[in-house]
């Protein structure tokens, strides 16, 4: 079950003083001071590093872990003539979670990738999925749901995605934050 309480929302400025604090970066020594012109732009450097982490944790942390919305509205639906669905999914979704058709029996949690070879059955009227096996088609940029009722406009139900925030922020599950030091050993020793 999904506890929201236990999620942050971080600016980047947040964030970067997180990081900070968490690979001992900070808090500083008072009364000590080093300067150097010929050093790296540390936050610059450590923002990079936050971005990537931060992708990569949208892009294969546990759902519990990352931003999940019902982005149907944002959904745009077109139908072939033998029922297949192509849906556009919107820039702020990373990956798909669980959608539904009208008339499915079920949700979809479970995509399919566009070079697996699962997909070219799904292209085939008499092994694609529908009403009771529903499949999905995960092609990057939009989803194939197979299949809807030929002939009637499809009506989307559920299209849960995990979300880049729009505004920018960094919004996670406090347990995502445990990977951030596995990330910086990562990192080093590239």
């Amino acid at each position: 079950m999904r506890n929201d309480n236990d999620f942050i929302t971080l600016t980047e400025s947040g964030m970067l003083a997180l990081w900070k604090q968490v690979m001992h970066l900070e808090p500083v020594v008072p009364g000590c001071s080093i300067e150097r012109g010929d050093g790296i732009d540390l936050d610059a450097w450590l923002l990079t590093h936050i971005q990537q982490w931060y992708a990569n944790l949208l892009a294969t942390a546990p759902i519990e872990w990352v931003p999940v919305e019902n982005v149907i509205a944002d959904v745009v639906l077109t139908a072939d003539d033998q029922g297949v669905v192509t849906a556009m999914v919107p820039p702020q979704c990373v990956r798909p979670v669980e959608w539904r058709l009208a008339g499915w029996r079920h949700s979809v949690s479970r995509f399919i990738s566009a070079d697996d070879p699962r997909t070219s059955i799904q292209h085939n009227a008499l092994t694609r999925g529908g009403a009771c096996n529903p499949a999905i088609v995960d092609a990057g940029d939009h989803l194939l749901l197979f299949s809807a009722m030929p002939g009637v406009a499809p009506v989307l139900e559920r299209a849960l995605c995990v979300v880049r925030p729009a505004d920018g922020t960094y919004r996670l599950h406090r347990a995502a934050l445990a990977t951030i030091p596995t990330w910086h050993n990562t990192i080093a020793q590239l």
